[in-house]
Protein backbone atom coordinates (compact mmCIF):
# COMPACT_ATOMS: atom_id res chain seq x y z
CA UNK A 1 0.00 0.00 0.00
CA UNK A 2 3.11 2.40 0.82
CA UNK A 3 4.74 1.78 -2.38
CA UNK A 4 0.95 2.50 -4.44
CA UNK A 5 0.95 5.77 -2.50
CA UNK A 6 4.46 6.68 -3.05
CA UNK A 7 3.55 5.83 -6.94
CA UNK A 8 0.95 8.19 -7.33
CA UNK A 9 2.74 10.94 -5.47
CA UNK A 10 5.58 10.68 -8.20
CA UNK A 11 3.60 10.88 -10.83
CA UNK A 12 2.23 13.90 -9.31
CA UNK A 13 5.45 15.33 -9.55
CA UNK A 14 5.51 15.23 -5.64
CA UNK A 15 8.22 13.40 -3.37
CA UNK A 16 7.11 12.98 0.90
CA UNK A 17 9.41 10.63 2.76
CA UNK A 18 6.70 10.11 5.43
CA UNK A 19 2.83 10.01 6.23
CA UNK A 20 3.72 12.62 9.43
CA UNK A 21 5.04 15.37 6.32
CA UNK A 22 2.09 14.77 4.16
CA UNK A 23 -0.20 15.30 7.15
CA UNK A 24 1.91 18.07 8.36
CA UNK A 25 1.04 19.64 4.76
CA UNK A 26 -2.47 19.36 4.83
CA UNK A 27 -2.35 20.63 8.78
CA UNK A 28 -1.01 24.10 7.63
CA UNK A 29 -3.73 24.11 5.07
CA UNK A 30 -6.31 23.67 7.42
CA UNK A 31 -5.19 26.13 9.84
CA UNK A 32 -4.75 28.57 6.85
CA UNK A 33 -8.45 28.28 6.03
CA UNK A 34 -9.61 28.35 9.39
CA UNK A 35 -7.63 31.43 10.07
CA UNK A 36 -9.55 33.16 7.18
CA UNK A 37 -12.37 33.67 9.84
CA UNK A 38 -10.51 34.70 12.82
CA UNK A 39 -12.56 37.01 14.30
CA UNK A 40 -16.17 35.66 13.11
CA UNK A 41 -18.82 36.04 15.57
CA UNK A 42 -19.79 32.98 17.69
CA UNK A 43 -23.37 31.64 17.52
CA UNK A 44 -24.18 28.73 19.88
CA UNK A 45 -26.21 26.17 17.07
CA UNK A 46 -24.89 27.75 14.21
CA UNK A 47 -25.27 26.24 10.86
CA UNK A 48 -22.92 24.24 9.29
CA UNK A 49 -22.09 26.23 6.15
CA UNK A 50 -22.87 29.11 7.54
CA UNK A 51 -20.26 31.66 7.39
CA UNK A 52 -21.26 34.52 8.99
CA UNK A 53 -21.28 33.10 12.48
CA UNK A 54 -19.68 29.71 14.21
CA UNK A 55 -20.06 27.36 17.48
CA UNK A 56 -16.95 25.14 17.97
CA UNK A 57 -18.11 22.28 16.11
CA UNK A 58 -20.13 24.02 13.38
CA UNK A 59 -16.68 26.03 12.37
CA UNK A 60 -14.48 22.75 12.96
CA UNK A 61 -16.87 20.34 10.32
CA UNK A 62 -16.44 23.90 7.91
CA UNK A 63 -12.89 23.88 7.93
CA UNK A 64 -12.59 20.27 7.03
CA UNK A 65 -15.32 20.01 4.72
CA UNK A 66 -12.88 22.80 2.63
CA UNK A 67 -10.34 19.55 2.24
CA UNK A 68 -12.77 16.94 1.89
CA UNK A 69 -13.12 15.48 5.18
CA UNK A 70 -16.38 15.17 6.80
CA UNK A 71 -16.96 15.44 10.43
CA UNK A 72 -20.26 15.40 12.13
CA UNK A 73 -22.02 18.33 13.41
CA UNK A 74 -21.28 17.70 17.18
CA UNK A 75 -18.26 18.35 19.50
CA UNK A 76 -19.27 14.80 21.35
CA UNK A 77 -20.17 12.97 17.69
CA UNK A 78 -16.51 14.23 16.19
CA UNK A 79 -14.48 12.81 19.58
CA UNK A 80 -15.52 9.72 18.33
CA UNK A 81 -14.10 9.93 14.48
CA UNK A 82 -10.40 9.14 13.64
CA UNK A 83 -7.85 7.87 15.48
CA UNK A 84 -6.87 8.75 19.37
CA UNK A 85 -3.42 10.67 19.48
CA UNK A 86 -1.51 11.48 22.80
CA UNK A 87 -1.04 15.30 23.84
CA UNK A 88 2.68 14.64 23.12
CA UNK A 89 2.08 13.40 19.58
CA UNK A 90 0.05 16.33 18.21
CA UNK A 91 0.41 17.57 14.58
CA UNK A 92 -0.95 20.49 12.95
CA UNK A 93 -4.84 19.59 11.96
CA UNK A 94 -5.32 17.29 14.87
CA UNK A 95 -8.74 17.62 16.96
CA UNK A 96 -8.96 18.87 20.61
CA UNK A 97 -11.41 18.42 22.91
CA UNK A 98 -12.54 19.80 26.32
CA UNK A 99 -14.98 19.50 28.78
CA UNK A 100 -15.77 23.14 29.55
CA UNK A 101 -18.50 22.54 32.40
CA UNK A 102 -16.68 19.15 34.30
CA UNK A 103 -19.92 17.01 34.06
CA UNK A 104 -18.19 14.29 32.05
CA UNK A 105 -19.31 15.50 28.81
CA UNK A 106 -17.64 16.58 25.90
CA UNK A 107 -18.91 20.01 24.56
CA UNK A 108 -16.17 21.85 23.13
CA UNK A 109 -13.86 20.92 20.30
CA UNK A 110 -10.71 23.18 18.45
CA UNK A 111 -8.16 22.40 15.71
CA UNK A 112 -4.26 22.26 17.33
CA UNK A 113 -2.50 24.73 15.40
CA UNK A 114 1.02 23.47 16.72
CA UNK A 115 3.27 24.66 19.32
CA UNK A 116 0.47 24.34 22.19
CA UNK A 117 -2.38 26.58 19.95
CA UNK A 118 -5.41 25.40 18.94
CA UNK A 119 -7.80 27.59 16.79
CA UNK A 120 -11.39 27.59 17.77
CA UNK A 121 -14.81 29.14 17.74
CA UNK A 122 -15.42 30.33 21.48
CA UNK A 123 -17.32 33.06 23.21
CA UNK A 124 -15.47 35.55 21.42
CA UNK A 125 -15.13 34.41 18.70
CA UNK A 126 -12.93 32.64 15.80
CA UNK A 127 -9.45 32.99 17.73
CA UNK A 128 -6.74 31.19 18.71
CA UNK A 129 -5.80 30.15 22.06
CA UNK A 130 -3.25 28.52 24.41
CA UNK A 131 -4.53 24.57 24.29
CA UNK A 132 -3.15 24.09 27.70
CA UNK A 133 -3.62 27.32 29.44
CA UNK A 134 -2.90 26.30 33.36
CA UNK A 135 -5.84 29.25 33.66
CA UNK A 136 -8.65 27.52 31.55
CA UNK A 137 -7.79 25.43 28.79
CA UNK A 138 -5.48 22.73 30.46
CA UNK A 139 -7.59 22.04 33.25
CA UNK A 140 -10.47 21.33 30.76
CA UNK A 141 -8.27 19.29 27.96
CA UNK A 142 -10.16 15.31 27.87
CA UNK A 143 -8.34 14.11 24.40
CA UNK A 144 -7.29 14.56 20.49
CA UNK A 145 -8.57 12.57 17.63
CA UNK A 146 -6.41 12.79 14.45
CA UNK A 147 -9.28 12.68 11.15
CA UNK A 148 -6.34 13.09 8.53
CA UNK A 149 -4.88 10.04 7.34
CA UNK A 150 -2.70 8.90 4.56
CA UNK A 151 -5.27 7.79 2.41
CA UNK A 152 -6.72 11.43 2.66
CA UNK A 153 -3.43 13.26 2.13
CA UNK A 154 -2.26 11.40 -0.30
CA UNK A 155 -5.34 11.50 -2.60
CA UNK A 156 -5.13 15.25 -1.83
CA UNK A 157 -1.77 15.24 -3.18
CA UNK A 158 -2.63 13.57 -6.39
CA UNK A 159 -5.46 16.01 -6.75
CA UNK A 160 -3.49 18.94 -6.69
CA UNK A 161 -1.11 18.42 -9.65
CA UNK A 162 -2.03 19.73 -12.60
CA UNK A 163 -4.27 18.14 -15.41
CA UNK A 164 -3.65 18.94 -18.88
CA UNK A 165 -6.72 20.78 -20.09
CA UNK A 166 -7.35 22.83 -22.78
CA UNK A 167 -7.75 26.73 -21.88
CA UNK A 168 -7.53 30.16 -24.30
CA UNK A 169 -5.37 33.26 -23.95
CA UNK A 170 -7.26 36.07 -25.00
CA UNK A 171 -5.24 36.46 -28.25
CA UNK A 172 -6.34 32.80 -28.93
CA UNK A 173 -3.00 30.59 -28.27
CA UNK A 174 -3.72 27.35 -25.83
CA UNK A 175 -2.57 27.91 -22.34
CA UNK A 176 0.35 25.01 -21.84
CA UNK A 177 -0.94 22.03 -19.13
CA UNK A 178 0.73 23.16 -15.93
CA UNK A 179 -0.38 27.02 -16.34
CA UNK A 180 -4.02 25.42 -15.29
CA UNK A 181 -5.40 24.06 -12.88
CA UNK A 182 -8.73 22.14 -12.05
CA UNK A 183 -10.74 22.67 -8.65
CA UNK A 184 -10.56 19.90 -6.77
CA UNK A 185 -13.48 19.76 -4.09
CA UNK A 186 -12.33 21.41 -0.92
CA UNK A 187 -10.34 24.33 -2.11
CA UNK A 188 -9.94 27.93 -2.15
CA UNK A 189 -8.62 30.32 -4.54
CA UNK A 190 -6.17 30.92 -1.56
CA UNK A 191 -5.15 27.79 -1.47
CA UNK A 192 -4.22 27.37 -5.17
CA UNK A 193 -2.69 30.66 -5.53
CA UNK A 194 -0.09 29.22 -2.94
CA UNK A 195 0.30 26.27 -4.68
CA UNK A 196 1.41 27.78 -7.55
CA UNK A 197 3.27 31.05 -6.18
CA UNK A 198 1.03 33.39 -7.12
CA UNK A 199 -2.20 36.02 -5.77
CA UNK A 200 -5.82 35.68 -5.53
CA UNK A 201 -6.07 38.86 -7.45
CA UNK A 202 -3.84 37.56 -10.06
CA UNK A 203 -6.04 34.20 -10.83
CA UNK A 204 -9.10 36.37 -10.69
CA UNK A 205 -7.36 38.42 -13.77
CA UNK A 206 -6.70 35.31 -15.54
CA UNK A 207 -10.22 34.19 -15.46
CA UNK A 208 -12.32 36.90 -15.25
CA UNK A 209 -14.08 35.96 -11.81
CA UNK A 210 -15.08 38.81 -9.60
CA UNK A 211 -16.09 36.86 -6.80
CA UNK A 212 -13.73 33.87 -4.85
CA UNK A 213 -16.28 31.60 -6.02
CA UNK A 214 -15.21 28.63 -7.62
CA UNK A 215 -16.82 25.18 -8.26
CA UNK A 216 -15.08 21.57 -8.38
CA UNK A 217 -14.29 20.98 -11.98
CA UNK A 218 -13.97 24.19 -13.07
CA UNK A 219 -10.79 25.33 -15.09
CA UNK A 220 -8.63 28.22 -13.67
CA UNK A 221 -5.75 29.79 -15.16
CA UNK A 222 -3.04 30.25 -12.95
CA UNK A 223 -0.53 32.03 -14.72
CA UNK A 224 -0.44 33.42 -18.79
CA UNK A 225 -1.76 36.55 -20.05
CA UNK A 226 -5.19 38.07 -18.76
CA UNK A 227 -7.84 38.24 -20.99
CA UNK A 228 -8.88 42.03 -22.52
CA UNK A 229 -12.07 42.11 -20.68
CA UNK A 230 -10.13 41.71 -17.14
CA UNK A 231 -7.87 44.62 -18.38
CA UNK A 232 -10.57 46.97 -19.51
CA UNK A 233 -12.53 46.01 -15.86
CA UNK A 234 -9.60 46.80 -13.60
CA UNK A 235 -9.26 49.88 -15.66
CA UNK A 236 -12.92 51.01 -15.30
CA UNK A 237 -12.17 49.72 -11.65
CA UNK A 238 -9.16 52.17 -10.82
CA UNK A 239 -10.89 55.08 -12.74
CA UNK A 240 -13.79 54.96 -10.49
CA UNK A 241 -11.82 55.00 -7.12
CA UNK A 242 -9.84 57.93 -8.49
CA UNK A 243 -12.74 59.71 -9.09
CA UNK A 244 -14.41 59.54 -5.85
CA UNK A 245 -13.16 59.89 -2.32
CA UNK A 246 -13.32 56.32 -1.22
CA UNK A 247 -9.75 54.50 -0.29
CA UNK A 248 -8.45 51.14 -0.45
CA UNK A 249 -7.36 48.82 1.97
CA UNK A 250 -4.69 45.76 1.07
CA UNK A 251 -5.77 42.95 2.98
CA UNK A 252 -3.19 41.43 6.19
CA UNK A 253 -2.83 37.90 7.03
CA UNK A 254 -5.02 37.75 9.89
CA UNK A 255 -7.12 40.39 9.41
CA UNK A 256 -11.16 39.84 9.16
CA UNK A 257 -13.87 41.89 7.55
CA UNK A 258 -14.62 42.75 11.14
CA UNK A 259 -11.87 44.29 12.07
CA UNK A 260 -11.08 45.96 9.11
CA UNK A 261 -14.32 47.45 9.37
CA UNK A 262 -14.43 48.66 12.82
CA UNK A 263 -11.40 50.93 12.33
CA UNK A 264 -12.65 52.62 9.16
CA UNK A 265 -15.87 53.26 10.99
CA UNK A 266 -18.62 51.60 8.74
CA UNK A 267 -20.21 48.61 9.45
CA UNK A 268 -19.60 45.03 7.48
CA UNK A 269 -22.46 44.99 5.65
CA UNK A 270 -20.92 48.46 4.25
CA UNK A 271 -17.93 46.66 3.16
CA UNK A 272 -19.60 43.66 1.71
CA UNK A 273 -21.96 45.67 -0.90
CA UNK A 274 -18.73 48.26 -1.55
CA UNK A 275 -16.97 45.34 -3.08
CA UNK A 276 -19.31 42.89 -4.15
CA UNK A 277 -18.56 39.68 -1.31
CA UNK A 278 -20.97 37.21 -1.12
CA UNK A 279 -19.27 35.89 1.92
CA UNK A 280 -16.93 37.02 4.45
CA UNK A 281 -13.75 35.49 3.31
CA UNK A 282 -11.09 37.62 2.31
CA UNK A 283 -7.34 36.94 1.77
CA UNK A 284 -3.93 38.20 2.09
CA UNK A 285 -2.98 41.09 -0.59
CA UNK A 286 -7.00 41.47 -1.81
CA UNK A 287 -7.78 44.66 -2.52
CA UNK A 288 -10.75 46.44 -0.79
CA UNK A 289 -12.81 49.93 -1.70
CA UNK A 290 -13.55 51.27 1.96
CA UNK A 291 -16.50 54.43 1.20
CA UNK A 292 -17.29 55.97 4.46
Amino acid sequence: MKKKVMSLALAAGVLFSSGELVHASLGDDIINTGDNYLGTPYKYGSAFGNTSTFDCSSFTSYVFSRHGITLPRTSSGQASTGTYVSKANLQKGDLVFYDTDFNGSINHVGIYAGNGKMLNAQSKGVAFADAFSPYYWGARYVTARRVINDKVTAAKVVAAAPKPTTVYNADGSVVTSGSVHKVQRGETLWGISRKYNTTVANIQKLNLLKSTTIHVGQSLKVNGQAAAAATQTTKLATTKVASSTTATYTVKSGNTLYGISKSYGITVKQLMENNNLKSSTIFPGQKLIIKK
